[in-house]
């Protein structure tokens, strides 16, 4: 909008009014010039007030006095006009009036006020009946003007009328206007400064308050095509881009979840329904919602406290709609990935509970800390443990590699658990996919993917595996002293021997138990007559790897 604050006079007053044709040259009748102004007489002689006269092409008023006014607001019948500086009525035209409220203290005050005239000189004003904002064209743009036809700036509310308190004027206001020197009604994206005192409580769309975290705040606002402000809105697809705003208009930012309110929150009891209805909106700079896509950011306080204090973050993934994945096991890109009940993507060596025979709904995945004290947080407790956390709690152990990796792994793989490296293998297909083998795998016995095998220091160890028809149920890892005790042999030295224990009989596999010997790699032995383990001590192992004896010879 092209504005100017005076108009040009380009001809003089004496010289408007001689181009008009009804002059008058005889004294008393017509305009006459009287102590430097410009008066008119009737026909009868008598001075004209209030009224407007025309010379030429030009309009031109005389006051209450009979002087013809010049650079000012005119009111005429309920319309205001304005006369330039050589007293010609304006019209088509942008005047800026100084504002004779203004005392350079009032913000809400402006220096100058604007007006449109129109075609017929009249300003542009809104209606004294009218209880809507009433926007006029003006050069492509709108505007809207009050009943003095002064243009309104900054927010309007849904009656047409300026909103000037700072605390709420943006909440009330329908439309916004630009400032003072502008007041175009605005279409699309702004940003505006505001002032909310109630930052930190929030009912629609609420997030955590870490988001604007003060009372003054820079937010964003869009506007439809009919100049109203979008509000109250979950996801508004804008530009191909989903977006939130709420009740007042602000454009959302970070976490937003329509579905409930702060007060019915209860992130320490995660429910699947309230933890799927959070959405990410992006940055405050940004606000588009993540959808179909991975995010990694801090969970708001109320999908996940505790991550929250810590400033944890965590990797997420919405689908279509902007729903976390929440409580499963989900393909994307041809790599599966498991998420937990506050839908964090999971990364590391994890035990999975499945919601009933599903084998990608999860009822529950938990870490090292385990559960029912059956935790894993170094390697011998995940020997002692980990049987009891399948069969009796039943868990199944998956590893979705190292920090930001995430997807699940297959084969053998070196897991490393408190500082320690282990040999795991993992199901390569079918619907046990990337579980921790528990069972016989090339001679080799594994417990919930984990190899087990004699330390270098043992040289040999026991592997005491329980079974249930032909699945297996528990395995222990067991020192030559160990299993002797298992066993409850006894040493009966004979001649050649410090020491010999036939454990044939008690070690032959009977009531779902047998026994084997491994070796440092993991593989059972069979076939030996003599493997001394670090202490001296000898196995003997038939050819059905059964053990048969343990021994020192002299």
């Amino acid at each position: 909008m092209r504005k100017q604050t005076k108009l040009v006079a380009v001809l003089s007053t004496a010289a408007l009014l001689a181009l008009g044709a009804s002059m008058s040259s005889f004294a008393a009748t017509g305009w006459q010039e009287e102590n430097g102004t410009w008066v008119y007489y009737d026909k009868n002689g008598d001075l004209e007030t209030e009224k407007w006269e025309k010379s030429g092409d030009n309009w031109f008023y005389l006051n209450e006095d009979g002087e013809m006014a010049t650079d000012a607001i005119v009111e005429y019948n309920d319309n205001y006009y304005y006369v330039d500086e050589n007293g010609a009525m304006t019209a088509n035209k942008w005047v800026s009036v100084e504002n004779d409220d203004y005392d350079g203290d009032d913000e809400e005050e402006p220096a100058n006020n604007w007006y449109y005239f129109g075609s017929n000189g009249k300003a542009y004003k809104k209606s004294t009946n009218s209880q809507s904002a009433n926007f006029k064209t003006i050069n492509g743009k709108k505007y809207v003007f009050d009943e003095e036809g002064k243009m309104l700036y900054g927010w309007i509310n849904k009656e047409g009328e300026r909103e000037t308190t700072d605390e709420d004027k943006w909440q009330n206001g329908l439309y916004y206007c630009g400032n003072e020197n502008d007041g175009a009604q605005t279409i699309g994206w702004v940003l505006v400064d505001i002032v909310d005192p109630n930052y930190a409580d929030t009912d629609a769309g609420f997030s955590s308050g870490n988001v604007f975290d003060d009372e003054n705040q820079t937010r964003w606002f869009y506007f439809k095509d009919n100049g109203k402000k979008m509000s109250k809105e979950a996801g508004k697809t804008i530009n191909g881009k989903k977006y939130s705003f709420d009740e007042y208009g602000r454009m959302n930012a970070e976490w937003v979840n329509w579905d409930a309110t702060p007060s019915e929150a209860s992130a320490s009891n995660a429910d699947y329904d309230y933890i799927r209805g959070f959405r990410y909106y992006g940055s405050p700079e940004d606000g588009a919602r993540i959808t179909k896509g991975w995010f990694q950011v801090v969970p708001d306080s109320y999908l996940n406290s505790e991550d929250y204090e810590d400033d944890e973050n965590n990797w997420y993934y919405s689908d279509k709609d902007g729903k976390l994945t929440v409580s499963a096991i989900k393909t994307i890109n041809g790599k599966k990935y498991a998420f937990n009940e506050y839908g964090v993507m999971q990364d590391g060596l994890k035990a999975v509970k499945f919601d009933g025979t599903s084998t990608t709904d999860i009822e529950k995945v938990v870490g090292d800390g385990g559960v029912n004290g059956h935790s894993y947080k170094d390697g011998d407790q995940f020997k002692n443990n980990i049987s009891d956390l399948i069969t009796e709690d039943g868990y199944r152990m998956y590893y979705f590699g190292s920090g930001d990796d995430g997807s699940m792994k297959t084969g053998k793989q070196t897991v490393t658990i408190d500082g320690e490296a282990y040999s795991f293998l993992f199901n390569k297909s079918g619907s046990t996919k990337g579980q921790g083998k528990f069972g016989v795998d090339s001679d080799k016995y594994y417990l919930g993917g984990m190899l087990l095998q004699a330390d270098k220091d043992d040289k040999y160890a026991v592997v005491k595996a329980t079974k249930s028809g032909n699945e297996y149920t528990k395995m222990e890892l067991l020192t030559t002293e160990e299993f002797l005790d298992d066993v409850k042999a006894e040493n009966a030295p004979k001649k050649g021997y410090t020491e010999f224990y036939d454990v044939a009989a008690n070690a032959a596999d009977k009531d779902g138990v047998e026994y084997r010997l491994v070796n440092t790699a993991g593989t059972v032995q069979k076939s030996k007559s003599k493997a001394k383990d670090g202490s001296d001590r000898c196995f003997e192992v038939n050819k059905d790897k059964k053990i048969t004896s343990v021994f020192v010879q002299d």
